[in-house]
């Protein structure tokens, strides 16, 4: 059976927003919102970041929202051409997933591999990062990047990487994941005032582990 053609499409463009945080912070998939809830629940330091989260409520739709795990990342830090403190290479967030990704930064783009004809990939994580690889390199004329501070809706068929670094300096990202899955990865940030009841995994040097997608033990959602 062939895989599908439906890979490299362009995010979803869902609007300016004119944020400029100062403090420098490191949130990664901070739980905000359990399954089958109307409540939002976030941190202090990220309450900065409430006009991203009710432009994502209002873009999902109020059936997914209610229905998923929301979760917040949020990392204002000092970057450099060395360290730009977002994993390299090109991938697919959420993939092999119905996830959503809401992506924002006010430095340094997020590059994009739009291809004028989709491409399929091999429904396995670790071939298909390798065959990105492979697409990318062969036709760097179809990556594109979008004005900073524009907030960009992600599924599992947008290819894409961090940009290369090209100065030192304080960046902004913000990431907002809706999902039907538990991020029940060890190092992942915990909101105190929502804790799910669930067991920590450890984490893999491999994107998109499959451990952190079984739910069998995890109990957060009952």
């Amino acid at each position: 059976m062939s895989e599908p053609k439906i890979y490299g499409t362009a995010p979803a463009d869902v609007g300016l927003l004119e944020l400029s945080p100062t403090e420098m912070l490191f949130w990664l998939y901070c739980p905000i919102k359990l399954p089958d809830s109307d409540e939002v629940i976030v941190p202090d330091n990220l309450k900065q970041f409430w006009p991203i989260i009710e432009a994502c409520m209002e873009d999902c739709g109020s059936e997914r929202w209610r229905r998923d795990f929301v979760y917040l990342t949020a990392k204002n830090v000092f970057t450099t051409p060395d360290n730009t403190a977002q994993r390299p290479g090109w991938h697919c967030d959420g993939f092999m997933t119905d996830d959503l990704n809401y992506i924002w930064a006010d430095r340094e783009p997020t590059l994009f591999w739009t291809p004028p004809a989709l491409v399929a990939l091999p429904q396995s994580h670790s071939d298909s990062l390798s065959e990105m690889t492979n697409f990318t390199s062969l036709y760097p004329q179809y990556e594109r990047t979008y004005p900073l501070k524009q907030l960009l809706r992600l599924d599992q068929t947008v290819i894409h990487r961090v940009a290369d670094f090209w100065a030192s300096g304080m960046r902004a990202f913000v990431k907002l994941s809706v999902s039907r899955h538990p991020f029940n990865l060890i190092g992942n940030s915990i909101n105190h005032q929502l804790t799910p009841d669930w067991h920590y995994a450890n984490r893999s040097a491999e994107r998109n582990p499959e451990v952190a997608r079984q739910a069998d033990h995890i109990e957060a959602s009952k």
